[in-house]
């Protein structure tokens, strides 16, 4: 009995023991296993994935460690342990970093999840009114009121619209226009297109004034929309109908919103807001108010005048001035609410913008960090660019023009016949009349233009010199270098700026490794390379189905 207690016992502090201990209990019971163990914080093969997600970029290639996510942790742990995170300007990029990411969410959530696609027949309706119908006009404009009373006079009597034009002189002038072309309803002027709007094809009318001009038509033909017409708008129409769904949803959304927020406007100072100012005593009094957002008269005037100007409202004449002002308010009050409203749902607290958000806030605190530490260690002078450009002059050169006799064949039994004759001293030229009757043709190229193979070997011979037989895949070719030209060197003040920014960030790098190096030397760190081989296993895995997806 007194045995069976004491097992009793071992179980039981063995399971108070698993229960206090949070990585110990999931190892014994689940079996599961911290990936990396950091200066005592545990890391799970999800927090991993989480920040593979976010970190790497297209066809980077799963690592072979998890060394990266190890640095980027120990640059985190450091930047914390400096408070870096107390940084007003590194506190203000958060928010609008949140700001930004949690609209796009709000619209997706509100807006973009409840927009539906169109059916066919709505597409078609928006085709016909909006593209249609297509005309192909006889037109004739004649530019008094007399010239116009005697078309008139002789349409009614029955007359074409060309014989007229012919009773009326007009047959060889400008005012005269045999045939349009189709015509979209939309590039018409609009009191022709007015005219038209019944018009059938055949028909002849006018007078129509437009622009102090008098216009006499005839339909030559009508075209009010076809299957294969509508499919070249289909796509923009599709676009311009989730446009509109979405515009609708915002609005609805807004309107909640308002109320929500209890948005105070003060329509009678606003109307007293004009071109020309506004009433000095109004300056500081509540224009407008959503939440704790308080606009005054005059920096509502001041916002107003800025838009007004900014879109070349140069005469600022009082009914466009109205338009500004009305549309200033309204973005306001939108961008308002739903900033409001986006903050307020806390998207950063679940996913997807959770995990994001959290790798943006490391991301940002790791930069504060390098601008506090590694940043004021690079000093690069203009002098260390020119030691750099002197020391590799091979980087800031290109190659000058040479004239060269190259001959190639495939034919691998002639071309060691050939190769022997020319080791034995015979002249290029004569040993190369097989392969070129009537005569080897040179030619003055930049060497750098010259195929890889071909350049290497030029770039071993001297004027007059002979390479052997080069080979390149089945061709195999002969070069004869017949004078080259200097190489042409880039001048140092054109690359300086490239080689400074170079240097820079080949010290920042050196600099950054040396941090880390310090940071690794002072921390205790456990990697599990069982937990980390199951898991680039299953990043592999995925990858290979992503890519044969």
């Amino acid at each position: 009995m007194q045995t069976l207690i004491v097992k009793l016992s071992i179980v039981l502090a063995g399971l108070c023991l698993c229960l206090t201990t949070p990585t110990l209990s999931r190892a014994f019971f689940w079996g599961e296993q911290d990936l990396v163990s950091i200066n005592g914080a545990g890391f799970s093969a999800e927090d991993y994935r989480s920040w593979w997600r976010e970190w790497r970029e297209a066809e980077m290639p799963v690592p072979e460690s998890p060394d990266d996510f190890v640095d980027w942790v120990l640059l985190y742990q450091e930047a914390q342990s400096m408070q870096l995170d107390q940084n007003p300007a590194y506190q203000k990029k958060l928010a609008v970093f949140l700001k930004v990411r949690a609209l796009m969410q709000l619209k997706q959530d509100e807006v973009t999840a409840h927009t539906r696609m169109p059916e066919e027949k709505e597409l078609w309706a928006d085709y016909l009114r909006e593209h249609t119908p297509i005309f192909n006009l006889q037109l004739v404009s004649v530019n008094t009121a007399e010239d116009a009373a005697v078309i008139s006079q002789a349409l009614a009597g029955g007359s074409t619209l060309s014989a007229t034009a012919k009773v009326a002189g007009l047959t060889q002038a400008a005012e005269v226009l045999e045939a349009t072309g189709p015509l979209r309803a939309e590039k018409i002027p609009e009191p022709i297109r007015l005219a038209l709007t019944d018009a059938a094809a055949g028909q002849v009318g006018g007078p129509v004034t437009y622009g102090h001009v008098w216009y006499f038509y005839q339909v030559l033909d009508r075209n009010d929309g076809n299957e294969t017409d509508f499919a070249g708008f289909k796509e923009e129409l599709l676009r311009q109908a989730l446009k509109r769904q979405e515009n609708q949803l915002t609005h609805e959304l807004v309107e909640v919103l308002k109320k929500q927020y209890q948005v105070i406007v003060k329509d009678e100072l606003i109307a007293q807001i004009t071109p020309e100012g506004f009433p000095p005593a109004l300056a500081d009094q509540l224009a407008l108010q959503v939440g704790n957002t308080m606009v005054s008269v005059n920096n509502l005037y001041q916002a107003v005048a800025k838009e007004h100007k900014l879109r070349g409202s140069a005469q600022r004449n009082a009914e466009s001035f109205e338009s500004t002002k009305r549309r200033v308010v309204n973005d306001v009050i939108t961008q308002t609410v739903t900033g409001l409203e986006a903050i307020n749902r806390h998207y950063e607290e679940r996913p997807p913008l959770k995990q994001t958000f959290a790798f943006y806030r490391q991301h940002r605190l790791i930069k504060e960090l390098e601008k506090a530490l590694i940043q004021p260690a690079v000093k690069v002078a203009d002098s260390d660019a020119e030691a750099y450009y002197r020391e590799h002059p091979e980087l800031f050169s290109r190659g000058g023009l040479v004239e060269l006799a190259r001959v190639e064949t495939k034919e691998l039994a002639l071309a060691e016949k050939l190769e022997k004759r020319l080791k034995a001293g015979e002249e290029f030229f004569q040993v190369m009349q097989p392969l070129a009757p009537a005569g080897v043709e040179t030619s003055r190229v930049p060497i750098d233009h010259l195929p890889p193979v071909i350049r290497q070997a030029v770039e071993k011979l001297a004027p007059g010199q002979v390479s052997g037989a080069v080979r390149d895949g089945e061709t195999i070719h002969f070069i004869k270098l017949i004078r080259e030209g200097e190489r042409e060197f880039i001048p140092f003040e054109k690359v300086s700026g490239q080689i400074l920014g170079q240097l820079q960030e080949s010290r920042f790098a050196e600099e950054k490794g040396r941090l880390l190096q310090q940071l690794r030397s002072r921390s205790t760190i456990e990697v599990s390379q069982r937990e980390w081989n199951k898991l680039k296993q299953r990043l592999l895995a995925e990858e290979d189905a992503s890519h044969g997806s």
